[in-house]
């Protein structure tokens, strides 16, 4: 059964057209089903889940939840959020295929199907400009519709007086994805004592890569940048495993012409780029999936899984500090559960990114994200980077039944319970909150020796 699935309050929907009306782009009604719909290869095929990877768009219907057991009652809450649906990040990707396209469509070099993909992109070309990773309405509709959603289920927590924490990494995007939030919880409860901050003396924290954290060393930075040592490789492997020519001959009529004029496979990578995020986009546009089959558009998808596998995961084949230098995130969701609730802290929320959070699942050796494989090109098999899609969350709800005692806790990730490998308290993946705290002590130590 289907749960949580409701179409947002009318009190959330003014608030939804007060906020997200930006630039002349009218709000949308969030539906990613109907939005994905649309999507389709150039096979026919509808876009998966899978193959939107990381740019997939947030759900909107959720299983039922198995409640506590009988007198528990949520006590505290902590969340890490990703930003929601933002615009493609390097205004480099939007211009070089436009240049492209529109040298192309100059020299008579397209097809009928590349003149029409050039009108498309033409059509939304300025109304992506100078947005470059900047959250859409998109974006802020599936922030609020979380907010409210967490509200609903756990309204103790928000109770007139209740003093509610919120941080977010110095980017606009996540920024704003705290502002939607927030102004959602107080919108429906305006007595909640909150506090939001995006200052950099927590960056370090809730970002592990952040320069603010001091443990990041340059060559932390170096694993995750375009020159990281395992790139070479990664860039080698696709460009002998990934065809641009069928994808080009679907565009141009030359293929001479295209490798004449760009570097095809870049161009093709680039162009695959723009697509992924356009469903997250509230300007309307058919898209450009339709120029991908459904098995180029996972061979791509593949090397999301790749990339993200070499710098978040525990594979052997490197220093393994991506994933640990989460240790800051770990750390401050444990001691700030202590400490917020001897301070009356009920709700603590965290504004963050992709990485951030996939990292911590490996860290803390999850279902999947614990893979340690010898062979990156197999990630994809082990690694769902479609996990964490655009406003991704892991929430802990910590449940008491009296001061004296313990707590259990729920540990969700999207709204859907997590298997721990922990032995349950009750079913429905509630586990003791202490089972939890000891089993991350020997994974903090790991880290921190990793990380001297």
């Amino acid at each position: 059964m289907k749960r949580r699935s409701q179409r947002i309050s009318s009190l959330l929907s003014v608030l939804l057209v007060l906020s997200c009306c930006r630039g002349g782009v009218a709000p949308v009604e969030y539906d990613p089903v109907a939005i994905m719909a649309s999507q389709h290869t150039a096979d026919g095929q509808q876009v998966s889940d899978w193959m939107m990877g990381v740019n997939r768009l947030y759900p909107s219907e959720f299983e039922d939840i198995t409640p506590p057991p009988a007198g528990y009652a949520p006590v505290y809450l902590s969340h890490y959020g990703r930003h929601g649906s933002r615009y493609l990040a390097s205004p480099g990707q939007y211009s070089d295929v436009h240049s492209v396209l529109q040298e192309a469509s100059e020299a008579g070099a397209l097809s009928n199907f590349g003149e029409e993909i050039y009108a498309r992109y033409e059509a939304v070309a300025p109304l992506y400009r100078q947005k470059e990773g900047e959250l859409t309405s998109v974006g802020a509709v599936q922030h609020r519709a979380i907010a409210s959603r967490m509200f609903s289920n756990y309204p103790a927590l928000f109770r007139s007086g209740s003093k509610i924490e919120a941080n977010s990494t110095n980017y606009e995007r996540t920024m704003l994805s705290m502002q939607n939030f927030t102004q959602t919880l107080v919108a429906l409860s305006p007595g909640i004592d909150l506090y939001a901050d995006a200052s950099r003396t927590y960056m370090g924290r809730i970002n592990q890569h952040a320069p603010e954290n001091p443990k990041v060393t340059p060559e932390d930075v170096r694993w995750k940048s375009a020159d990281a040592p395992w790139r070479p490789a990664f860039w080698e492997y696709f460009r002998n495993a990934f065809d641009w020519r069928p994808v080009c001959g679907r565009l141009f009529k030359d293929l001479e012409w295209v490798s004449g004029a760009c570097d095809p496979f870049q161009f093709v990578y680039d162009l695959y780029s723009v697509a992924m995020v356009v469903p997250g986009c509230p300007e309307e546009c058919k898209g450009f999936f339709d120029v991908f089959t459904s098995a180029e558009l996972s061979l791509l998808g593949q090397m999301a899984n790749y990339a993200f596998y070499m710098e978040k995961s525990r594979t052997p084949l490197g220093n393994k500090r991506g994933c640990f230098l989460s240790e800051s995130v770990l750390s401050d969701i444990l001691e700030q559960a202590s400490s917020d609730m001897e301070s009356g802290v009920t709700v603590r929320l965290r504004f963050g990114h992709d990485g951030c959070i996939m990292a911590l699942l490996a860290m803390l050796k999850l279902d999947g994200w614990n893979a340690e494989l010898t062979d990156p090109t197999e990630a994809w098999k082990v690694w769902d980077v479609s996990q964490i899609p655009m406003a991704a969350n892991l929430q802990i709800v910590l449940f008491r039944r009296n001061l004296s005692d313990p707590c259990l806790m729920l540990m969700m990730l999207n709204e859907e319970p997590l298997k721990l490998p922990l032995e349950e308290a009750a079913p429905g993946f509630y586990y003791k909150w202490e089972d939890f705290t000891d089993y991350c002590e020997p994974i903090l130590e790991e880290a921190r020796k990793i990380l001297q």
